[in-house]
């Protein structure tokens, strides 16, 4: 692998006197959709991240200390940076050439020294352990899960959650998944449920497939997207991208980093890992964490 470069800040202008930024660790979905003739804009503006969208693919960018997903584009940009007050505007053009991308007029980002981040192989299912693993996630987890979105439904936390409460009987329905059963009608309810950038269900149903393809059950796996495919008019773009990335298999790396402790019962490092999930926006890494659990105990339950 490469070395990340860690360039100071403030940044210096490159050629054409834009702001001349690194890129220094990248989702391989968001990399290999790069190419010389790449183009597009920016589509969405926040404080600390921002995206873009070109006919390939969606992306994220965000300073140091971003965590690492599929679509995301960490950079060397300083983390209280605010990309809002930057000079930045939605719909800012996107170039890409062979070695940089460029917004607008204003930034550029190199990817020569680019580390490309895949999610590590999982560890060996053992029925046995994942079922500890379980248990203890759920109990360290109630000390951190938050009260809002989908987590109450397996930690142990107070429910104050008007999303839950709309999402427990279609939950209690995926719950049966590996009965085979028809589900048309819960993954209508789930997907587009909750506020947010990435609602809550869609969330839910990211953690489930990307456990599914963990576990190698493809073909359910596939039932599964084939499904939310079908819904994806009631949620948003952003999300469905984040959907399309789960559908490979790959989620945000805190997410994975939960899973593997999970199926490997390293009770040393869950605790730190959750912390990890926390930073997943607002309630999004809990949620999708919870579709996780869910299926996880499904596959217990069926195997046993």
């Amino acid at each position: 692998m490469a070395t990340p470069v860690r360039a100071s800040f403030p940044t210096m202008a490159d050629d054409s006197g834009a702001q001349s930024f690194a890129i220094t660790e990248a989702g391989a979905i968001a990399f290999d959709s790069i190419n010389f003739s790449s183009k597009g804009r920016v589509t969405a503006l926040f404080e600390r991240s921002f995206y873009i969208e070109t006919e390939e693919c969606w992306m994220c960018f965000g300073p140091d200390g971003l965590y690492l997903g599929p679509l995301n584009i960490r950079t060397n940009a300083p983390p209280t940076i605010n990309w809002q007050a930057s000079g930045l505007s939605v719909d800012d053009r996107v170039r890409a050439s062979s070695s940089d991308i460029f917004i607008g007029n204003r930034f550029s980002f190199s990817y020569r020294d680019v580390v490309i981040w895949r999610p590590d192989p999982p560890p060996v299912l053992e029925k046995e352990k994942i079922r500890i693993g379980l248990s203890n996630i759920a109990n360290i987890g109630t000390e951190l899960a938050p009260s809002e979105g989908l987590a109450p439904y397996v930690f142990n936390t107070s429910d104050r959650s008007h999303i839950l409460s709309n999402a427990k009987s279609a939950i209690g329905n995926l719950e049966k998944i590996f009965q085979r059963q028809d589900f048309e009608r819960p993954v209508s309810l789930m997907i587009g449920l909750g506020p947010g950038l990435t609602p809550s269900g869609d969330d839910f149903l990211g953690g489930m497939m990307i456990t599914l393809k963990i576990l190698g059950e493809d073909r359910l796996q596939e039932d599964l997207t084939a499904r939310i495919k079908t819904v994806y008019s009631a949620t948003n773009e952003i999300s469905r991208a984040h959907l399309d990335s789960a559908a490979l298999g790959v989620g945000a790396e805190p997410l994975h980093a939960a899973i593997d402790s999970i199926i490997s019962n390293n009770e040393t490092e869950m605790a730190d890992v959750l912390k990890r999930v926390s930073a997943i926006g607002h309630c999004s890494g809990w949620d999708a964490l919870t579709g996780a659990v869910v299926t996880l105990r499904a596959w217990l339950a069926q195997e046993s």
